[in-house]
């Protein structure tokens, strides 16, 4: 083999290592026009950039966006509460947090109490379909009506079809100062101050320990705290 044969298959060899690199795809609920959102897609893109690998981002209704991962369609999701597995066992979870959420009440009537989801049974509520936490904690609710997304909750609320509405606190005031809803608010305390997970579909589970070491290693060097801002959170 001569210089330039040897140097065109070298190129051609090189090209198809490069074109094959790896790609997941990964589903969220999340808007994607939220800052928080923006965020979590930052951290988690470099996060698989240093393992060699393209992360492709999806959003889509809540629940579907767990039914797609859950079944292999795509290869895992975020953001999500401890226990996910539970209902959705081919989802494996990344133990290590990549954000705080605050699960606040928002209402137009700020007189009501909060003291954890037992204070909330008395009230109609409203929430995000695929929300697991909320269908686990407010099954006995006065009254309950479950939503596509997080427009039309407020959208619910603001023509006061439901005395509550559950949802993340940062990006839900995020979503009412879009929507210009400013009759509704945030009560506090929070519901429930809940770590957020990555989940990866099983056929994936090895890659865990590596996800893990690098986002700690994010954290520890810095990289995660110039993509997060905790007023997010």
């Amino acid at each position: 083999m001569n210089i330039v044969t040897y140097l065109i298959v070298s190129i051609l060899v090189l090209s198809s290592a490069a074109m094959a690199q790896t790609t997941l795809t990964f589903t969220t609920a999340d808007d994607q026009e939220h800052s928080r959102a923006q965020a979590m897609n930052g951290v988690l893109t470099e996060c698989f950039k240093r393992m060699g690998i393209v992360l492709e981002i999806v959003s889509m209704p809540s629940k579907r966006s767990l039914e797609n991962a859950n079944n292999g369609i795509e290869d895992g999701n975020f953001l999500r509460t401890d226990g996910i597995t539970e209902a959705y066992p081919n989802l494996i979870k990344v133990p290590e947090e990549v954000t705080v959420n605050r699960i606040v009440a928002f209402s137009k009537h700020t007189d009501i109490p909060v003291n954890g989801w037992k204070s909330l049974l008395e009230y109609h509520v409203v929430y995000v379909n695929g929300w697991r936490n909320c269908e686990r904690e407010l099954k006995k609710a006065k009254e309950q009506t479950v939503i596509k997304n997080e427009e039309l909750l407020f959208t619910f609320l603001e023509k006061e079809r439901a005395d509550v509405g559950v949802f993340g606190q940062a990006t839900g005031i995020e979503v009412l100062k879009k929507l210009g809803y400013w009759d509704i608010k945030a009560l506090q305390p929070p519901i429930v101050t809940s770590d957020m997970f990555l989940y990866v579909h099983k056929k994936h589970e090895g890659l865990i320990p590596a996800i893990v070491r690098t986002l700690q290693e994010m954290k520890k060097d810095g990289t995660y705290q110039k993509l997060v801002h905790l007023d997010f959170q």
